[in-house]
């Protein structure tokens, strides 16, 4: 299923049937397309997440690293399957592994403190990190980017802050685990914003890239 011709056939028949211009029925197509696979991405969390008994976990470093990348931007898979695959494997691994650690409040103060400065730091400096095919030319659209980054950092920290008085309100480490995956999403999303995160998320996407041709490329022999 190409997720991109779909949306792309949907916009074509809108802009005939509504008479409207290219640049409306490619704003059209974008935004069906965005709709769509955010969609897909966050099921396939879910779902895969229910599976592994993660489901809460995966969806809140899902959520933090799709909100921080709307504004951040960051590095790109080539396909919308790959960038899924990569969502769900950044999602369901890390939550898998963090409930099942045994960790206390005091790693959740002294790593998030240095996170969030870090952060910071690389946000400020890198943010918007934009698409080849999409650059951002405008320096207001580029100022404003870059400040919703740095603000909603701050608002990430601030929910961890009162996930850590409900813990010692209510002494449950599920709470812990949260803010965990909080910091998880911020870590992987500034990380894709440097040139290590680039290098990773390409190698990534060529392995996938080889992986399916084979798997293509066997069911073509099976047909023959």
């Amino acid at each position: 299923m190409n997720l991109e011709l779909i949306c792309k056939n949907i916009s074509i028949n809108l802009k005939n049937q509504l008479n409207l211009d290219e640049d409306k029925a490619s704003i059209i197509e974008y935004g069906l397309f965005a709709f769509f696979h955010m969609s897909i991405s966050i099921l396939l969390v879910a779902v895969i997440g229910l599976i592994f008994n993660v489901m809460i976990e995966a969806l809140i470093i899902s959520f933090v690293v799709a909100i921080l990348r709307k504004f951040s931007g960051g590095a790109h898979a080539s396909t919308a399957l790959n960038c899924a695959i990569v969502g769900v494997l950044i999602s369901i691994i890390p939550a898998y592994i963090t409930k099942n650690l045994n960790f206390n409040i005091n790693y959740i103060i002294f790593t998030g403190i240095p996170l969030y400065i870090i952060s910071l730091i690389i946000v400020y400096k890198l943010a918007p990190v934009d698409s080849p095919n999409k650059p951002i030319k405008k320096q207001e659209k580029i100022k404003k980017l870059k400040k919703g980054s740095i603000i909603l950092l701050s608002i990430y920290m601030i929910i961890v802050a009162f996930n850590v008085i409900i813990y010692y309100i209510s002494k449950n480490h599920i709470f812990l685990v949260y803010s965990a995956c909080i910091y998880i999403g911020m870590l992987w999303q500034v990380f894709t914003l440097t040139k290590y995160g680039h290098i990773l998320v390409n190698i990534v996407d060529s392995l996938f890239i080889k992986i399916f041709k084979i798997l293509r490329g066997e069911k073509n022999e099976k047909i023959k």
